[in-house]
């Protein structure tokens, strides 16, 4: 078997993290040796223990309990200036040497390396950490992570095709992303045709799944810098909140908490009216939102202590409504460690739809399972990541 796999995708939040986290946590439990994961390039950055960590090695890693070894899961961190200071200095020096050095550490300790790119294939090219570059100094083959749709899958795999066939890298496969359930059929059958005339296996394809997708209402405050002024003890909802705005009449905006329990309502102080409706809805026992954001201001001191009495976890931003919602409708949120529902979707959901077995073949051994992937890996995982509790 190949010693590790490059999991590149086409463009930025294709869906590579993702896929690592459910390759990792199926073969893990089946390849001899486990898993690593390795990130060379870094763009996130995280602080574990009073050290800068690359922020996708340290979830993956503290989600599945990966023996990683922190100092070489992220060769480079790329904060900000770190490529105005690389093109002038050339520090950090000897990156490549580093960055092949943490590999070979990592394969001697596990049994397959996934390695995550960054971005598209060119990311990182201002150090000389393209994707293809370093799949090609790694001496190892490429899946490609496309986001789900026909035309713009295919021009976006040829793309890519070219500047890792540039650097001499085999593209192992593909594995299509974000595919609407209603067009999973029509959409497997068209690229079906094309990848296999082109010689590429198609890997699996993984459908969007809108409650993973959604964010915690934890993420949401951050993203929003919401203050608290009432938290109600204990978790206020679960990990795929999402989120409601009150653009509407008070009748609509409690009719659609009520279709869609468990969201975060964002609601402008200057909609007061609409924080009674909720706050009367909460005491008489009616629908009610997992948590409300005031946007633009504080409610006055009576709202907060009905809020109190209700139960309603209670924030409030500076920013308006409308720029709240746009700003967390622009953002794509990652799924972090302590999402255990997420991650344990995800891991289901890759199972499901994943050929493991044809990987594991195309990279060249059956990983030690007599040749095939055994049934409810999973689920076996599961329990033991639930019992590490």
């Amino acid at each position: 078997m190949s010693p590790g796999v490059y999991i590149a995708g086409s463009g930025k939040d294709a869906g590579k993290t993702t896929l690592c986290l459910g390759l990792s946590g199926v073969l893990n439990s089946i390849v001899p040796g486990g898993v690593s994961f390795f990130k060379p390039l870094g763009q996130k950055i995280t602080v574990v223990d009073g050290e800068s960590v690359g922020q996708d090695s340290w979830f993956i890693s503290r989600a599945l309990g990966l023996p990683a070894i922190q100092r070489d899961s992220t060769q480079l961190l790329a904060s900000r200036g770190a490529a105005e200071r690389f093109v002038t200095t050339g520090e950090p020096r000897g990156i490549h040497g580093a960055v092949k050095s943490a590999f070979r550490e990592l394969s001697r300790n596990s049994g397959l390396v996934l390695v995550e790119g960054t971005g598209h294939p060119g990311v990182g090219s201002v150090f000389d950490l393209g994707n293809a570059r370093v799949a090609s100094l790694l001496g190892i083959p490429v899946i490609l992570v496309l986001d789900g749709g026909i035309g713009s899958t295919i021009d976006s795999f040829c793309l890519c095709r070219a500047l890792f066939k540039t650097h001499g890298v085999p593209i192992l496969g593909v594995v299509i992303n974000r595919v609407k359930p209603e067009k999973h059929d029509s959409i497997a059958s068209v690229l079906g045709v094309w990848f296999a005339g082109a010689g590429v296996p198609v890997f699996g394809i993984l459908p969007f799944e809108e409650r993973i997708a959604r964010p915690s209402i934890t993420s949401i405050i951050r993203e929003l810098g919401a203050l608290p002024l009432f938290s109600a003890e204990g978790p206020v909802c679960s990990d795929d909140s999402g989120f409601l705005t009150a653009f509407d009449s008070s009748d609509e905006v409690l009719s659609r908490i009520g279709r869609e329990g468990g969201r975060a309502l964002l609601v402008s102080r200057s909609r007061l009216e609409v924080l009674d409706a909720v706050i009367v809805s909460a005491l008489a026992g009616g629908p009610r939102p997992s948590a409300v954001v005031v946007c633009g201001g504080e409610p006055d001191q009576r709202r907060q202590a009905a809020c109190a009495v209700s139960g309603i976890p209670l924030f409030h931003t500076a920013t308006s409504l409308q720029g709240s919602a746009e700003r967390l409708s622009g953002h794509v949120f990652k799924i972090e460690p302590d999402e255990g529902g997420k991650i344990a979707s995800i891991l289901g959901m890759v199972e499901k739809n994943v050929d493991f077995q044809r990987i594991l073949d195309t990279l060249g051994g059956d990983g030690g399972t007599g040749g095939r992937v055994p049934e409810k890996g999973v689920l076996g995982f599961l329990k033991r990541l639930f019992r590490r509790g």
